[in-house]
């Protein structure tokens, strides 16, 4: 694997609308671990492909939930030039989703019976897109069918052949390749790094964004449905993993209408305090919380796997298999 200094820095000072809380918006514990970012608290790194260009970004928390202030600085091999860093700055505050006013929502339930004590350990937490759109689909792809220790590896496996290493302030991080040279690798050779019959959905996904047959920028203004429409196009890709998408990389807050069965069963546990309900119940249950119900589902669900940071917790390691 290609190994990249990355020495040239520029720093960007950004103001999120409160409140945002800044460790449980950027590290999410349910997430499984890849080498392409890494957490501490207040600081947060992670890879970026942008207009061609490798960098590496650290965040760092210089303000409070209240009056949140973020430093962001960008590595990269070369000085970059002004109108990159205009772009690149729209890009973040899209992808650190700094613009996204949830206060009405921590308000609004601030008391609640189920959600009121979590909104005060994690108000202004809110869902990030730290990855394009085509790289969150990469993660979706090997995450099907597998546990999560097999998906940590066939995602490793992957940077190990086709990504790179970025070298910037004092850490090593995996980088993402970009889909066209995803796009000409032969699909044995997808083989034979164990991702099974992944293989010809990572091809044929990567021809596709090579092709574009999808535009995540157009997609940011288009409505659930719309979006819907388009991902389902993507080889591979069903309805589940389009929810996760809508969600997680365009924000939206009411997208809850599809309910894996692992995840149906964690939820039934920390709804319920059973070991399985219908996902109809779930839904239901979610509905009080009206155009947040995805939202309030997410610090419900990041909750617990906050508190196995500290706490083994039995049942949940059975689920999960890490």
């Amino acid at each position: 694997m290609e190994q990249i200094e990355l020495n040239k820095k520029k720093e960007i000072l950004f103001s999120p609308k409160p409140p945002f809380h800044f460790d449980a918006t950027l590290h999410k514990p349910s997430h499984f671990p890849s080498s392409d970012n890494g957490w501490e608290k207040g600081k947060y790194w992670i890879t970026m492909q942008w207009n061609n260009e490798n960098l590496g970004l650290k965040l760092e928390d210089k303000g409070t939930i209240s009056s949140p202030k973020v430093k962001i600085t960008i590595y990269s091999e070369k000085e970059l030039d002004k109108d990159f860093i205009e772009d690149l700055k729209k890009e973040l505050e899209w992808r650190f989703n700094f613009n996204s006013d949830i206060s009405d929502f921590s308000k609004k339930f601030k008391n609640d019976k189920v959600l009121g004590s979590i909104i005060k350990k994690w108000k202004g937490m809110r869902p990030v897109a730290a990855n394009s759109v085509y790289e969150t689909l990469i993660i979706y792809i090997v995450l099907q069918n597998a546990t999560v220790r097999r998906s940590v590896q066939m995602l490793e496996n992957l940077f190990a052949k086709f990504g790179s290493k970025l070298v910037f302030d004092g850490k090593t991080l995996s980088c993402f390749w970009i889909s066209s040279e995803m796009a000409k690798v032969e699909e044995q050779e997808l083989r034979d790094i164990k991702v099974g019959y992944r293989a010809k959905f990572l091809k044929r996904i990567s021809e596709q964004f090579v092709n574009k047959k999808i535009d995540e920028f157009a997609m940011r203004n288009k409505t659930n449905e719309a979006i819907k429409k388009d991902v389902l196009k993507l080889y591979g890709i069903g309805p589940a993993s389009v929810e996760y998408l809508l969600f997680e990389d365009f924000y939206r807050y009411d997208a809850f209408t599809t309910i894996p069965p692992w995840e149906q069963k964690i939820l039934s546990m920390l709804i319920f305090k059973k070991p399985l309900v219908p996902t109809s119940k779930i839904l239901k249950f979610a509905k009080r919380y009206g155009k947040y119900k995805k939202l309030a589902i997410h610090y419900i669900w990041e909750d617990i796997f906050w508190k196995r940071k500290h706490k083994s917790i039995p049942w949940l390691e059975k689920e999960i298999r890490l």
